[in-house]
């Protein structure tokens, strides 16, 4: 959910429903982040990965990770926090990734 500063309504950014049909749709959604843009970043541990939300989108779009937890290069294993440094790179704690 999004709450703006002086809304009388929430605005819904994506289901918490697990759905192929649906890839926005979130398992374990459990760290939120936004950059400077206004973009949305989301940890998603239920399907390790990383989603991201522009300002206006409907749908997220996976940045990071794959469907199946791992240790490749494109994997995460249960992302929980997000940060971003000054430069604006994105870091993630993946705590279950060896």
């Amino acid at each position: 959910m999004k709450w703006m500063k002086n809304a009388t309504e929430d605005t819904l950014i994506t289901s918490g429903k697990v759905s192929e049909e649906n890839p926005s749709s979130m398992f374990q959604p459990v760290g939120v982040i936004v950059d400077q843009m206004g973009s949305i970043y989301v940890s998603n541990v239920g399907s390790h990965q990383i989603k991201r939300w522009s300002p206006g989108a409907i749908e997220g779009t996976t940045i990071v990770g794959e469907n199946e937890g791992g240790s490749g290069p494109t994997q995460l294993r249960f992302p929980q926090d997000l940060s971003f440094d000054r430069q604006g790179n994105l870091y993630v704690a993946d705590i279950n990734n060896d």
